[in-house]
């Protein structure tokens, strides 16, 4: 394996999770936690593949978060209309935290999260948005300046694996993510997670990929399988090389597979399930074509 200068943060964070009653989201929910603690058997990709391969073990060196994580929480659903009713909901206690995971949870309940957890020393919230129905763009704006209000530092990456340092389309500040984010910057290095940040070294004739370093995976835990789905894969055809990457990605992307929806999202223009294949493809083709061009100046310099 590639040996890459860790971007762990030196602190010790706990993180707390809350997720809704409905089964697709308690699948997701299951899936990111999964990644984190490094459970080896959430993960049978390889088993429901079209080869039905044997486990390819690429989760080994992977560490657990599982003694960060501090409770796992089902939020039920159901309510009538008084507003003390909703909050009462919620955990009236919960273990002193630094961040909040919250996975799919009633609408209802989201917008009285803010003042919830106004008392309870949570540094950073994160929302992911794996399915359009979740949280509207509407409900996200009003929530986040709510957040803003008790100080507590927000994200709704949309979908989860477009959470990134960097300001960009996915991660608007009033929008997608509040003014202060240091602690959210903190919650992506800790548990490096958030857009997948790869190291690739080529294989010396530049066709293949000889070995990779994931130094930041999408939350899911996908990268890892995908890069070893396209290890020693030969893109020997020099006019189809962009065809046959993108094509191996995809089918990887896929039998992993990705949970997000595949309704339409009005703000991405696409279903949130393409953007995320989208994102992966963009990371793997940027560090693939730096490690190509690295290898060939390598080669050169060894020449001269």
């Amino acid at each position: 394996m590639l040996k890459v200068k860790s971007m762990l943060s030196k602190k010790d964070y706990k993180l707390g999770i809350f997720y809704g009653k409905d089964p697709e989201t308690e699948e997701l929910a299951t899936k990111f936690i999964g990644h984190l603690i490094n459970d080896l058997k959430f993960c049978y990709a390889c088993q429901i593949s079209k080869n039905k391969i044997d486990c390819i073990q690429c989760r080994k060196h992977l560490k657990s978060h599982a003694s960060k994580i501090y409770f796992y929480i089902k939020v039920r659903g159901a309510f009538n209309s008084a507003e003390e009713d909703k909050i009462n909901l919620l955990p009236k206690e919960i273990p002193p935290i630094d961040f909040l995971l919250v996975i799919g949870i009633h609408k209802n309940l989201l917008v009285k999260l803010p003042e919830y957890l106004k008392d309870k020393g949570v540094k950073a919230v994160i929302v992911p948005i794996e399915n359009p129905k979740w949280v509207s763009p509407e409900l996200q704006v009003k929530v986040l300046f709510e957040f803003e209000r008790y100080n507590i530092q927000a994200a709704f990456p949309k979908p989860f694996c477009s959470l990134s340092k960097e300001e960009d389309q996915y991660n608007k500040v009033g929008f997608h993510i509040t003014k202060q984010r240091n602690y959210i910057d903190e919650f992506i290095d800790y548990f490096q997670i958030g857009v997948p940040i790869i190291s690739i070294l080529m294989s010396s004739d530049g066709r293949s990929i000889e070995d990779a370093c994931i130094l930041q995976s999408a939350p899911c835990g996908s990268t890892n399988y995908i890069i070893q789905k396209l290890k020693l894969k030969c893109f020997n055809k020099e006019n189809q090389d962009e065809f046959s990457l993108i094509e191996e990605i995809n089918k990887a992307h896929y039998s992993y597979p990705c949970r997000a929806s595949m309704y339409h999202d009005h703000i991405l223009e696409d279903s949130i399930f393409q953007k995320s294949g989208y994102i992966v493809r963009n990371s793997i083709r940027c560090e693939l074509y730096q490690a190509r061009y690295k290898r060939k100046l390598y080669v050169k310099l060894e020449e001269s």
